[in-house]
C-alpha cells in the first residue's frame, strides 16, 4: 500500500495544478471547483491506485464523502454537488491514540 503523502503530492498536486480555481486553505487541504461526476472518478481512482476500498464517511444527495487509508494515515475527500467543489484533506495517524491507518 502507497503512503498517503505519495497519494496527495503525486495523485491529486497535479490535477490541482492544472484547475485554476485550486486554492489551499492550508498544508493538509485543498479545494477546487470540480463538477461532482468528475469527484467521484477521483475516488474510484485514488482508490484502485492504492489498492484500498474507500471507507464511505457521507453519502446523500448533496454530498459524498470517503476516507482512504493508507499505510501512513488518511487521505478524506469530499465531493459536494451543489457546489461542484472538492474538498481533499490529508490527516496523519494519532499515534497517540495508538491507532493504525490499516485496517
Amino acid at each position: 500500500m502507497r503512503s498517503w503523502t505519495m497519494i496527495f503530492l503525486l495523485g491529486f498536486l497535479g490535477v490541482f495544478s492544472s484547475h485554476a480555481a485550486a486554492q489551499a486553505e492550508d498544508a493538509s487541504t485543498r479545494i477546487a471547483a470540480l463538477p461532482y461526476s468528475d469527484c467521484l472518478s477521483i475516488i474510484a481512482e485514488a482508490s484502485r491506485e492504492v489498492d484500498e476500498p474507500p471507507v464511505q464517511l457521507i453519502n446523500n444527495e448533496e454530498e459524498t464523502s470517503v476516507r482512504i487509508n493508507a499505510s501512513d494515515g488518511f487521505v478524506t475527500i469530499s465531493c459536494h454537488r451543489t457546489t461542484d467543489k472538492m474538498v481533499l484533506t490529508k490527516s496523519p495517524v494519532p499515534e497517540a491514540a495508538g491507532m493504525t491507518a490499516s485496517r
